[in-house]
Formats: structure tokens, C-alpha cells, sequence
């Protein structure tokens, strides 16, 4: 009797604290005073204690944080706090979280002495944490899909999903006091996602119609993520701080201190503008076109083009856009990866093509045809349709199979088809670049360029389909 009653207790324990930890996210504590699980007596562990052991950084796991690489770290706040730790020369380790609150909980047991998460001057952080000046300052901005005429489930206007654009539990923006302006005219949604990194990679996966995310994130990710299109600013700019317990003054003082030297202004300047581009101006998405053809002619190698597709089967004005996205018919053309000849092969592709320094034009473009062949080969029972497969077998030939097969399977797990290219499997080549998929159990290519591929494979077939419609 007495052990049921213990699990009886333990049970209503447990949905008590769960219980809790909703009223926290929902801001469910209008009847009294909010509790927060770091009330109680605060540590003591000012830069006195820090120079003589180690300064840790608890850091989010976000691209403008703190983010794993092989061999490597990097992020806007962990690079910037890595200057820090070498002016006064101490000691840094960095201890990673995928959550703010999980963070937060460990800097104020102690289990760290700095928060890097973005944070901001908040009100309900008063008594208990203190915030840096500021390093930079960044605006609200929505992330939607790019009008594409290829989608039929692309995002054309915000208005209609309003209500739903979500922002994350980190944002710059999650105060439900903060004021949007024009489109946002009600409180954003918050969704049980902890980074705008992870709402942004939920646009490009289809998951989320919308994101609001900074101005400083937009222009990291618009060139890694071509689908994407960003509104202007949605409201005032927010401060971006680091955090730390309110009983640190010391090391609150020194680094304000770092933060407002004239010599280290000038080096985050560089830091922030490497991070964070000026976001390009895009419309939507369209492929370049040749310029300058004639009726009757397309380049001066159209019979070899003729030649080599009728002995492989392969439409010749197909092989004729390949040869102008890649080197608009240049043959002394060598790319900064290697990449020779008119058709671009790869020197280890080459040579298992037949190609050596005596290959002249017409060998080159008969490989890339038996090249295709391969590759077609190689797709045909995963992706029986042939319009997809050849959009498949030009991503191979542009990023190398194995990048492909590693995107058909992340697919797989973003629940995209992995048997269609247009709006699922190109959307996960582009994840390719973010070490959080690419270093996935499985995924076994590493990183991949894949907003290269994604435009490639756009590029080579809007040409060809002007060079059919001529």
C-alpha cells in the first residue's frame, strides 16, 4: 500500500512539474508572482575566481552561437568571446545546449560563468542576471519560400498565414510585448522550437510557412538558402548582449570594457560583416538565360554537341546548356576545385572517363554524354519518372553522386519524397551545408554546397528549355 502510494505521489509530482513548466512558456502567472527556477540565493563566482580556472561559456547550439564542426567550432558570439578569453588571457571552454531555458537553469547553478544565446535587456531577468552592453543590433524580418511558378506551395503573401508566423524561444523578438510593425500587427506564435536557426531550416523543409528571424540571420543564411526570400524590417531593433549571473560585477565591468575599446569596435566590425552580410535584394526565382543566339546556331561546337548526342542518346541542345552553365563554351576554363574542360570533369571523373592532356573538345563533350548515361543508369529504379531523374542525374553530375544519394536520404527523414527532386530533394541538398545535417549518422559525404546544385540543376534546364523553344 505504502509503494503505491509513493508512485501515486511520484506521478502527481511529475504532472505537477510539467504542469509548471507550460504556465513558464505560456506566461501563465498572472495571479502572483512569477516564480522562475532560478530563484533562491545566487553563486558567487566573479573574473577573480575566473582568471585563476577557466571561463565557461554556455553557448547555444545556433550558427550566429556557437556551432560543431568536424574538427572545429565556430559562431558570431563564440569567436567574439574567444577574443575576450585571449585579452585577458584566460582559459575558455565552451558547454553546448539545445535549449535557453536548459542554459539559463546551468548558468545560474553555476555551471558557467557566461551565457552566449543573443540575448536581450529583459525586464524578467532583473535581481538574478545581468546582460554585457551590447555587441550589435539587429531587426525583425520574415522568411517565406521565393515565388517559384515550378511550386504550387510557395508562399506568395504573409498576410494570409498572419497568425501563424511563429518566432523562436531564443529570438531577439520573443518578448510578447515587442512591438511588430505593418504586417504583424498581433503577437507572433511561439512554437516549441528553441532557435531561429531551426524555425528558418522549417521554412526551407516546408514544415513552417513563415519565420520571423533577425536581420543579422537573414543575411547569414540568403546565400546558403536561395528559396528564401526576406521582408524588410518588422519592427525596431533589438540589442544584442551576453548574460551573465547579476553577482559577477567584476566580470560584467570587463567586458564592457573589451566591448567598448575603440581597437576591438573596429575587429567586430569584421567579425559581424563576415557573419552577416548586407541580405541581397531578390525577386523571384528565375534562371539566367543565353543571351545572343541565333535560329540556326548555338555555339560554335554544335555539330560535335549533334555528333556525340546521337551515339548516346541524349538530346544535344541538353548537353549545350550543360556546356554553357559551366563554362560558357570555354574550354581553357579550370575551376578553383580542379574541374577541366568544356564539360568540367573533375580530374578523378576524367580519368575514369578516358580523358588525359590529349583529349580535345569533341572527347570531352562524348564523355560528358556516356557520363549522363551512368548516371541515369544509376537513378533509374529510385526515380522512375524520367523528368525527375534526369533533375537528379544533372545534380550528380554537378555535386557528385554521393552528395545526391546523401540528399535523398535526408529527404527521407525530413519526410520529403525522396523520389522527387522539385521541392523535396532539392530542399534537402541545400540543408547539405549546415553541419547539423551534414553530420548526421548516415550522412556520409560531409558537407556539400548545395545551393550550387540547387541552381545548377534550375540553370542548365531553364536554358534548355529556351534553346528548345527557339
Amino acid at each position: 500500500m505504502k509503494q503505491k502510494t509513493r508512485v501515486i505521489a511520484g506521478v502527481v509530482g511529475v504532472l505537477a512539474l510539467i504542469a509548471l513548466g507550460v504556465a513558464l512558456r505560456m506566461g501563465i502567472a498572472e495571479e502572483g508572482p512569477r516564480w522562475h527556477p532560478w530563484d533562491g540565493p545566487a553563486l558567487v563566482r566573479d573574473l577573480d575566481e575566473v582568471v585563476t580556472d577557466t571561463l565557461r561559456v554556455l553557448v547555444l547550439r545556433d550558427a550566429l552561437v556557437y556551432e560543431e564542426r568536424p574538427k572545429a567550432a565556430t559562431g558570431l558570439e563564440y569567436e567574439l568571446l574567444q577574443r575576450f578569453a585571449r585579452k585577458h588571457k584566460l582559459k575558455l571552454k565552451a558547454i553546448a545546449f539545445d535549449h535557453p531555458d536548459s542554459l539559463l537553469l546551468a548558468l545560474w547553478r553555476g555551471d558557467g560563468d557566461l551565457a552566449a544565446l543573443q540575448a536581450v535587456d529583459r525586464d524578467d531577468w532583473k535581481g538574478h542576471f545581468a546582460v554585457s552592453d551590447a555587441y550589435a543590433a539587429t531587426a525583425p524580418v520574415v522568411a517565406t519560400l521565393r515565388g517559384d511558378p515550378r511550386m504550387q506551395d510557395s508562399i506568395a503573401h504573409i498576410e494570409a498565414s498572419v497568425d501563424s508566423v511563429p518566432r523562436a524561444w531564443a529570438s531577439p523578438f520573443a518578448d510578447p510585448d515587442y512591438a511588430f510593425h505593418r504586417v504583424l500587427q498581433k503577437p507572433a506564435a511561439v512554437p516549441s522550437v528553441s532557435t531561429e536557426e531551426e524555425l528558418l531550416i522549417g521554412v526551407v523543409a516546408g514544415t513552417h510557412p513563415a519565420a520571423i528571424i533577425s536581420a543579422m540571420r537573414a543575411g547569414y543564411e540568403a546565400e546558403r538558402f536561395p528559396i528564401l526570400e526576406f521582408t524588410d524590417a518588422m519592427g525596431p531593433p533589438q540589442k544584442l548582449r551576453f548574460a551573465m549571473r547579476a553577482s559577477s560585477p567584476l566580470l560584467r565591468k570587463a567586458l564592457d570594457e573589451w566591448l567598448n575599446d575603440d581597437h576591438e569596435e573596429e575587429a567586430r566590425k569584421h567579425i559581424i560583416h563576415a557573419y552577416a552580410a548586407e541580405i541581397p535584394q531578390q525577386g523571384a526565382l528565375r534562371a539566367r538565360r543565353m543571351k545572343g543566339i541565333r535560329r540556326d546556331s548555338i555555339s560554335p561546337f554544335d555539330d560535335e554537341f549533334r555528333k556525340h548526342a546521337a551515339s548516346t542518346g541524349w538530346d544535344w541542345q541538353l548537353l549545350a546548356a550543360m556546356a554553357w552553365k559551366e563554362t560558357r563554351f570555354d574550354s581553357t576554363v579550370t575551376s578553383h576545385q580542379g574541374a577541366t574542360g568544356i564539360m568540367q570533369f573533375m580530374p578523378g571523373t576524367a580519368e575514369r572517363m578516358g580523358l588525359d592532356s590529349s583529349s580535345h573538345m569533341g572527347d570531352h563533350i562524348n564523355a560528358a554524354a556516356r557520363y549522363l548515361s551512368r548516371l541515369d543508369l544509376l537513378w533509374l529504379r529510385q526515380v522512375p519518372d524520367k523528368e525527375q531523374r534526369l533533375r537528379f542525374v544533372l545534380a550528380s553530375y554537378n555535386a557528385g553522386p554521393g552528395h545526391v544519394i546523401d540528399a535523398q536520404r535526408l529527404a527521407g527523414q525530413l519526410g520529403l519524397d525522396p523520389a522527387r527532386w522539385d521541392g523535396n530533394v532539392e530542399r534537402a541538398m541545400l540543408l547539405l551545408a549546415k553541419p547539423r545535417f551534414f553530420m548526421r549518422p548516415g550522412i556520409k559525404n560531409g558537407f556539400c554546397k548545395g545551393n550550387q546544385v540547387f541552381l545548377y540543376v534550375r540553370g542548365v534546364l531553364a536554358v534548355h528549355r529556351q534553346l528548345k523553344g527557339r
